[in-house]
């Protein structure tokens, strides 16, 4: 079935970027494996010298991999004990209650010293309402006498009595803000409370997740080590190997200095048969 309902070959590719990735990849692999037979060796000579040097450089990568591994687990390991240590965590959400409390009491603090405030304004009208009282009944008493005094008294009142309420209504305002502060603050601080439970709970969580990473780093840890035992034990068998190698290939040596010393030693008869046979006499026909 081709494309869309027309004729041609079935596109193999969702995008012409995707060709092309596809591509290189496939040039990447190629180029790897003519790498890797180039690479490869061709006799037993050769084995051994690939041999012979690639097991120190894959032991030097071997141990640069597993050292590697082990700082990671151990900065892992440090970072995972401090989050899962409950006496840490309790030691910082106490400093946090500690501040709440704190921020409470300076609030209570506050508010306790505009109440007083609130009052003293309030006993300071009522002292102002008695003085006032008593100077209408000297004012009554003395009516007809003093009304351009009364007239006079009465205008200080009004204004005694605007400024009174004008300074009660200004701390009611206060008072009323800084409960109204006070109440934000408390929201505020059992906001804040809640998210400590929250970062508390989400710390936790990290631990165990450290603590699944480092078990799993653990276990990466010790194929590694097994994988290097194994390594260890091919470079030994390589060795041996080697060493036999190099054994019978001292042995060959050996043979072929007695062969030649053998040969010389026939040489030197057959030379000494023909010169015999040279001086000698002659043959009966």
């Amino acid at each position: 079935m081709t494309e869309g309902g027309r004729g041609g070959r079935r596109r193999e590719y969702a995008s012409d970027a995707d060709r092309v990735r596809a591509w290189r990849q496939r040039q990447k692999e190629r180029a790897r494996a003519e790498r890797l037979a180039a690479a490869a060796p061709t006799d037993p000579v050769a084995a051994v010298s690939t041999l012979a040097e690639a097991v120190p450089l894959l032991r030097q990568e071997t141990q640069n991999a597993l050292a590697r591994l082990t700082e990671v687990a151990a900065s892992i390991t440090a970072a995972t004990a401090l989050l899962a240590d409950p006496a840490a965590l309790e030691a910082h959400l106490r400093r946090v209650h500690a501040d709440a409390d704190k921020v409470r009491a300076d609030a209570g603090a506050e508010l306790a010293r505009l109440r007083e405030e609130f009052d003293a304004a309030r006993d300071e009208r009522a002292d102002a309402d008695a003085a006032a009282a008593a100077a209408l009944a000297q004012a009554d008493d003395a009516a007809a006498a003093l009304t351009a005094a009364r007239r006079e008294h009465e205008g200080e009142l009004d204004r005694l009595r605007a400024d009174h309420t004008a300074a009660l209504e200004a701390w009611t305002t206060r008072f009323e803000e800084a409960e109204a502060a006070h109440r934000r603050r408390s929201t505020d601080l059992e906001t804040l409370v809640e998210q400590q439970r929250d970062q508390l709970a989400q710390l936790r969580a990290t631990a165990e997740q450290g603590a699944a990473t480092v078990a799993r780093l653990e276990t990466d840890l010790a194929a590694a080590r097994a994988d290097v035992g194994t390594e260890r034990d091919r470079a030994d068998a390589a060795r041996a190997d080697l060493a036999a190698a190099r054994a019978e290939t001292a042995a060959a040596h050996a043979q072929v200095e007695a062969a030649r010393e053998r040969v010389e030693e026939l040489r030197t008869e057959l030379r000494e048969v023909r010169a015999a046979a040279a001086s000698g006499p002659a043959a009966p026909h």
